[in-house]
């Protein structure tokens, strides 16, 4: 399938560039696709909680972003820049590298003087594993995510042209589980009186974790989207959320309702990478490079996908055509960009329901 009929145009002043203020305030775009010819409106993000119903179910990704880029300098003075992506073995991490000349066996300083980073292996060009000492001992995962805290710098999409004067505005409200090193974008709308009226509604609120990597937001470079691979990513389901799902799930072939809400594609990737062979969910996690596109059939019974407006030929708005349909999607940027929606991470939002039975 041509990478190009997932192409659009984009003009630069639509990019978002700060999140709206509260951020339950953001637009949100409703297609209720139950309905023949699906009906369109135009809305605020809080007023997500009129269309869902008591006895759904919402699905949200609490997996944090850490400060994951490090500003370093070479022995020779010059600059580089370190951008981690993930652990790796006990005290390793993969990591892009920024610079010229940099090779194995190099150290980096940081803005630390206590700290400091070794390029260790390279891995592919770009990609290396380092790791940290400080005051000249190893560091641990947790002595490094400690020191990020206070040293690391939040590694926004480089659409998001300023710097962040609160980090926490590239967070979720609700995500504690450091991992990723981009936001899941479509819970950045949810506030704490929003997820306490969406419970007292009947509504569940079940997480899930997927520590979110560079790889889910890169456009797609092949002409043919089947040729794409998506990079791995690690997930978690904990054992009373699937406890749930599967009680969704069993209810569905029952009596045919449907109930789930995936919020962001974060989730579903997560939520279709847990059926084994039988088609049966499992409990725990893994890793997934799962790649999702038009043609598939979902394992989850969804009643709807809440999602923000994506980059054009990536792999979330290839997920999202597959799960509605690619023409009506299109169509719908189309609308957005005349209503003067705004896109991409910190921008605003879209809300898909599917038919009921």
């Amino acid at each position: 399938m041509d990478i190009h009929l997932f192409d659009y145009d984009l003009p630069q002043e639509m990019i978002a560039q700060s999140k709206s203020e509260p951020r339950d305030s953001s637009r949100l775009f409703f297609i209720d696709a139950s309905r023949e010819p699906p009906l369109h409106r135009h809305m605020l993000f809080r007023d997500v909680v009129d269309e869902l119903e008591e006895g759904d179910i919402l699905v949200l990704n609490r997996s944090r972003v850490i400060p994951a880029r490090i500003k370093a300098v070479k022995s020779t003075g010059g600059k580089a820049e370190v951008l981690l992506l993930e652990r790796s073995g006990e005290m390793d991490w993969e990591a892009l590298i920024g610079g010229k000349n940099i090779n194995e066996g190099s150290i980096l300083g940081t803005d630390d003087p206590s700290v400091s980073i070794k390029i260790e292996k390279r891995i592919v060009e770009g990609r290396c594993l380092v790791s940290f000492m400080g005051n000249g001992k190893d560091m641990t995962h947790e002595q490094v995510l400690c020191w990020l805290r206070e040293w690391g710098l939040m590694p926004t999409p480089p659409y998001i042209k300023r710097m962040l004067s609160d980090p926490e505005e590239y967070q979720t409200i609700y995500g504690d589980m450091e991992g990723s090193v981009a936001a899941p974008t479509a819970g950045l709308h949810f506030t704490e009186e929003l997820l306490g009226r969406i419970r007292e509604k009947g509504v569940k609120v079940l997480f899930i974790i997927l520590h979110v990597g560079i790889g889910t937001f890169a456009p797609v470079k092949v002409d043919d989207i089947n040729d794409h691979r998506m990079e791995e990513e690690e997930y978690q389901i904990p054992d009373d959320v699937a406890s749930h799902l599967i009680s969704a799930i069993g209810d569905f072939k029952v009596s045919g309702r449907r109930r789930i809400w995936a919020v962001g594609t974060t989730v579903m990737r997560t939520l279709e990478s847990a059926f084994d062979e039988k088609g049966d969910l499992v409990r725990d996690g893994g890793r997934t490079g799962l790649y999702i596109t038009p043609g598939r059939e979902f394992h989850v019974p969804y009643r709807g996908f809440i999602t923000n407006f994506h980059l054009p030929r990536s792999t979330p708005l290839i997920l999202l055509s597959t799960f509605y349909d690619r023409e009506s999607v299109l169509n719908a940027y189309e609308e957005a960009k005349e209503k003067g929606y705004r896109f991409y991470s910190l921008g605003d939002s879209m809300m898909v329901r599917r038919q009921d039975r």
